[in-house]
């Protein structure tokens, strides 16, 4: 450790007059600047032992001209321990903050891919895009239900309807849970079901659910 050169005095003005005039006189390096209590404040340098020196007698001159009560005392450490390192405090220079940066993978989720030489970007899929709702999203076994409530009405349009957004599977699970009257009550709206009168009324529930999903089959291939 270089030496260690010390002033304190009583009073933060003089102190602050002590540290500037210590280093403009030698090159000396602020170590720290210590409140003792009562009014007392401690300034301490470090640097090579004449500089140090130059630097301490300065201040004590430059203190005393402010006003001689303010000088409590001064002291220069020409060699000191090691072990009195540890009582000085010096306060390293805080390491600059370096800009946060987005892992490759991050961004890759954040934004859509794009080629640099066509500055074309990517299409957007399920996992890039996220859609903000202030209404919570209906799971599949939701929609169905609220489906399936409409469909007590048992009409030929609702079908019809319902077919177009959800497809034909969904509407085969929700006939499979009506009761057979109700599948023979819809089955006589259907014009070209292929079954019809006396023989709707005989129809079991297979029968009627076959005859309903043929019919939409057949539109489709239309």
């Amino acid at each position: 450790m270089q030496a260690l050169g010390l002033i304190e005095t009583r009073g933060l003005l003089p102190a602050i007059e002590c540290a500037d005039v210590m280093l403009k006189t030698a090159q000396v390096e602020l170590v720290e600047r210590t409140f003792v209590g009562g009014g007392l404040v401690t300034i301490t340098v470090t640097g090579d032992v004449g500089a140090v020196k130059a630097a301490v007698e300065a201040a004590v001159t430059a203190v005393e001209k402010l006003d001689y009560l303010s000088l409590v005392s001064q002291h220069v450490i020409p060699r000191p321990h090691n072990e009195i390192e540890k009582m000085v405090v010096v306060r390293a220079n805080p390491a600059p903050e370096q800009p946060k940066t987005v892992p490759q993978q991050e961004k890759a989720r954040a934004l859509p891919d794009s080629d640099p030489a066509t500055n074309i970007k990517a299409p957007l899929t399920s996992q890039d895009t996220v859609i903000e709702s202030t209404e919570p999203a209906k799971t599949t076994k939701e929609s169905t239900k609220s489906a399936q409530i409409t469909l007590k009405q048992l009409h030929k349009g609702e079908i019809d309807a319902f077919v177009q957004e959800f497809g034909l599977e969904k509407i085969v699970d929700i006939l499979k849970s009506l009761s057979v009257v109700k599948l023979r009550n819809l089955a006589r709206e259907y014009k070209e079901l292929g079954i019809a009168g006396r023989a709707i009324s005989k129809a079991n529930k297979e029968l009627l659910i076959q005859k309903l999903k043929g019919y939409y089959e057949r539109g489709s291939e239309k």
